[in-house]
């Protein structure tokens, strides 16, 4: 009985080593160079399964006005660095709504409100991002 408790209980003591999400503590590239924040295609209502598809990487300092090509509308998950913050508008040219984010991780966009009815879910058309 004790075995089969055990083996019950493992799942839920690896559940939260099974993220995608990376730490905001541990927020580099490929090359090991810090990054401001990462942003991603998609998000999961399970948030270990969050962080997922191709992201897009923000340096210290990155000011885009205008999307990258093909990234417009499409973040849905994001983690930005500690001591780093990254604000976004809902529209190209740093226009409409915008949010800040501080440090740490956003597994659903959509749960963040974007004006009266709408929410951040794909709704990033430019962004700022800094740290100290």
């Amino acid at each position: 009985m004790k075995l089969l408790c055990s083996v019950l209980l493992l799942p839920l003591f690896f559940e939260g080593l099974l993220a995608q999400c990376p730490a905001p503590s541990n927020l580099v590239n490929d090359v090991g160079e810090k990054l401001c924040a990462r942003m991603f295609e998609h998000s999961n209502m399970y948030f270990d399964q969050s962080c997922g598809g191709v992201y897009l990487d923000a340096m210290n300092g990155d000011d885009f006005p205008y999307m990258p090509s093909g990234w417009g509308n499409k973040i849905s998950s994001l983690v930005v660095a500690n001591r780093c913050t990254l604000k976004v508008w809902s529209k190209s040219g740093k226009a409409g709504n915008n949010r800040t984010f501080n440090a740490g991780v956003v597994y659903q966009l959509k749960d963040y409100a974007n004006g009266l009815f709408g929410d951040w879910n794909d709704s990033i058309n430019s962004y700022y991002c800094t740290c100290t």
